[in-house]
Formats: structure tokens, C-alpha cells, sequence
């Protein structure tokens, strides 16, 4: 990935320690417009969340736009843990790039959880490749809420060439 600017002059790079701040930044206001969730944690506990677990866990992509991180994908392995853009960014591009990286990085597969009722998210997936394997009730997640697993695969690609 090469800081580089690409489309709509959005950069990509791995993400740091030093990042904690910034990628909580995009968190908080981004999970909060999933309006339909129990408010669950609050903005510090967001920021710790992502300095304690997610960047020591996963690989850690940001989407930067003019210097600012308004975008980041956390990876590990198979699994995208998460994918969130800040809601002043949404629709210009950051997350696709993301997605595509994260497609890039030599996996043969990405699986994600998306909620149900997020259908912006769910059709942000579904039009970049990503078909619905598991539907459930949400008993097994945090928020109690329904949610949707989502894979995509190399080889869906390759055979459509």
C-alpha cells in the first residue's frame, strides 16, 4: 500500500499505535448512526477499544482524505473485524478502497457480520461481491441484535471471467 494518493485523493496506509485516537474518531460517530442499536459504550470506551484490542489484534488499514483519517478496516486474517468511515465521508470512496485492499492482501476469502437492519452496509457488501451466508437473531452478539454473515471468495471472481 503506498501512502500515495489514489481516487478522490484518498491514501491508504497501515495503521499505528500513534493512530488509536484518530481511528476512534471514526468509530464512535460512524457506529452511532446505526441508530437501531442499544448505545452500549461509551465514546472512552470506544477509544480504548480500539488502542487495547483492535490495534494489537488486527491489521489495521486507515483511508486518509487531505491528511485526515476518515476511514480504517480492521483485518485479521479472513476476518474483517471492522469497516467504518466517518459519517462526513461517507460515499466518497474510502471504504471500497479499503474493501479492495483488504481483497488484495493475498486471502482467498473475507467474512464480515453485518446487522440486518444496516441495509446501507448491507448493500455497500453486496454490490462489491459479498454474498449472505448465515442469517441469525442476534443472540450471539453484544447488541442482542440480528445480524448477517457475509463471505466473498477469490475463486467467485475467477470463475466469472
Amino acid at each position: 500500500m503506498s501512502p500515495a494518493p489514489g481516487r478522490g485523493g484518498i491514501a491508504l496506509r497501515r495503521a499505528g499505535p500513534d493512530d488509536a485516537a484518530a481511528v476512534a474518531a471514526v468509530f464512535s460517530p460512524s457506529f452511532r448512526l446505526l441508530t437501531f442499536l442499544p448505545k452500549l459504550h461509551t465514546v472512552e470506551e470506544d477509544r480504548r477499544f480500539i488502542k487495547d484490542v483492535i490495534l494489537k489484534d488486527c491489521e489495521v488499514t486507515v483511508a486518509e482524505l487531505a491528511g485526515r483519517i476518515v476511514s480504517f478496516l480492521a483485518r485479521d486474517g479472513e476476518e474483517v473485524r471492522l469497516l467504518y468511515t466517518h459519517p462526513d465521508s461517507i460515499g466518497r470512496g474510502a471504504g471500497g478502497r479499503l474493501l479492495e485492499a483488504a481483497k488484495q492482501a493475498g486471502v482467498e476469502a473475507l467474512e464480515l457480520w453485518c446487522f440486518q437492519a444496516n441495509t446501507a452496509g448491507r448493500r455497500f457488501y453486496e454490490a462489491r461481491g459479498f454474498k449472505a451466508v448465515a442469517f441469525t437473531d442476534g443472540t450471539g452478539n453484544e447488541e442482542k441484535t440480528p445480524d448477517v454473515r457475509y463471505r466473498w471468495e477469490r475463486t467467485w471472481v475467477s470463475k466469472k471471467a
